[in-house]
C-alpha cells in the first residue's frame, strides 16, 4: 500500500490504494523461552507467582490449539470473499466448532489466578463468540439464507480480536510479573 505524506502543501497526490482489512486477523503470541532448569514449585517469591506459571503453562496448549482454529477458520471465511459460499458448508467449519467447544470447555475448568482473571473471561468470551459464529454459518448452511452469513463474520473478528486481546495480555502478564522463564512449554 502506498500513502502519501503531505508537508505543507508540497505533495498534493492522494493515496493510490485503499487499505483492506487481513482475513484472517493474525494472531502474534509472544516468543517463549526455553524454561530453565527448575521447576515452577522452586520460584522464588509468592503461591501468586506459582499460580500464574501452572496456569500458564495449564493455558498455553489451549491458546495454541485456538490459535490455530483461527487460522484455519479465517482462511475458509476468505474463501467466501471469493464467492466461494460452498466452502462454509463443507464440513470443516462444523468440525472446529465441535473442538472450538472442545478447547472452551477445557478453558472453563481452569482456575485463573486473581492477576489472570480478565484474561481467562476474554478467552471465555471469544470462545462463545466463535461458537456463536459457527453456530450462524450452520444455519446459514442449513437454509441457504444470506443473512445468517453477515452475523458469522461478525462474530469471527469479535473472537479473532478478544483472542488476540487475552493472547497479548496473557503474554504482558507472564513479562510484567518476570515469568518468562519459568513458563514451560
Amino acid at each position: 500500500m502506498v500513502l502519501s505524506i503531505v508537508f505543507c502543501g508540497q505533495n498534493k497526490q492522494k493515496p493510490t490504494e485503499t487499505p483492506t482489512l487481513e482475513v484472517p486477523p493474525t494472531v502474534t503470541p509472544f516468543l517463549i523461552p526455553s524454561p530453565p532448569a527448575s521447576t515452577p514449585d522452586e520460584l522464588p517469591g509468592s503461591s501468586e507467582l506459582q499460580a500464574i506459571v501452572q496456569y500458564a503453562n495449564d493455558l498455553n496448549p489451549w491458546l495454541s490449539q485456538a490459535g490455530q482454529i483461527l487460522e484455519r477458520d479465517g482462511a475458509i471465511f476468505k474463501e467466501t470473499e471469493d464467492g466461494n459460499d460452498a466452502a462454509l458448508c463443507d464440513g470443516r467449519l462444523e468440525q472446529d466448532n465441535a473442538t472450538m467447544k472442545g478447547v472452551l470447555d477445557q478453558i472453563k475448568s481452569l482456575s485463573p489466578p486473581s492477576d489472570a482473571s480478565e484474561i481467562h473471561t476474554l478467552l471465555l468470551e471469544s470462545g462463545q463468540a466463535w461458537t456463536e459464529a459457527l453456530d450462524n454459518v450452520e444455519q446459514f448452511c442449513d437454509t441457504g439464507n444470506q443473512l445468517y452469513k453477515i452475523p458469522a463474520i461478525l462474530k469471527y473478528w469479535e473472537a479473532a480480536a478478544k483472542l488476540q486481546d487475552a493472547w497479548n495480555r496473557f503474554w504482558a502478564l507472564i513479562v510484567a510479573k518476570g515469568l518468562e522463564d519459568w513458563v514451560q512449554r
